[in-house]
């Protein structure tokens, strides 16, 4: 057997697209189960049990620590992915991230729309502060009573600082995540032997 180190002159980081496809996948039914969830709970009539379900709690208890493992996941993947095409087919990577850079499509910088792809995984790796945004659902109680139940809206907030200047993003998921599909999507050409 030959000495495996010597087995291909260049080794780049194996990357696993299917993984980051099941964990967009994943991300977007955690947001989407959210709301469902509150869903239920707004419309149940009357009558019903007030309490949420053992799953509204669970998801309550999970969701935002899996959002925010699942998305600096996706992130480095993306920044990975960014690097190693860049450098295996710059041209045709370079026409393919112009049309996949999410621009005024995937959320805010500092309140302006210019925020991209690649600018949206660096804030989520390097954010310090990740807050997912929630909305809510009010079921009617009669006799003007209402009660609030707590659904994530799809928003995440980021903040943290480059250098001694904060910044603060905000991070729309749905669109983000249909970025970052479009954009592992690309498949470098060929290269002739």
């Amino acid at each position: 057997m030959d000495n495996p180190y010597h087995h291909a002159d260049v080794k780049p980081h194996y990357l696993d697209r299917e993984a980051v496809r099941v964990k967009c996948f994943d991300v977007f039914n955690i947001v989407s189960a959210s709301v469902a969830l509150a869903g239920e709970y707004e419309m149940a009539e009357a009558d019903d049990p007030l309490e949420p379900s053992s799953m509204f709690k669970l998801h309550h208890e999970l969701a935002e620590q899996r959002l925010s493992q699942l998305l600096l996941d996706i992130a480095v993947f993306v920044r990975t992915f960014d690097d190693l095409m860049s450098a295996e087919a710059p041209d045709e990577y370079a026409a393919h991230v112009e049309k996949t850079d999410g621009d005024n499509f995937i959320g805010t910088l500092d309140g302006d729309g210019d925020f991209r792809l690649r600018e949206a995984c660096n804030k989520i790796i390097h954010a310090t502060d990740f807050r997912p945004v929630y909305d809510h659902a009010d079921r009617d109680l009669g006799d003007d009573k209402f009660e609030r139940v707590w659904h994530l809206d799809g928003q995440i907030e980021l903040e943290g600082t480059r250098g001694k200047k904060t910044w603060e993003a905000v991070l729309n998921v749905e669109p983000f995540l249909e970025t970052v599909l479009d954009r592992i999507a690309f498949e470098p050409p060929e290269t002739a032997e």
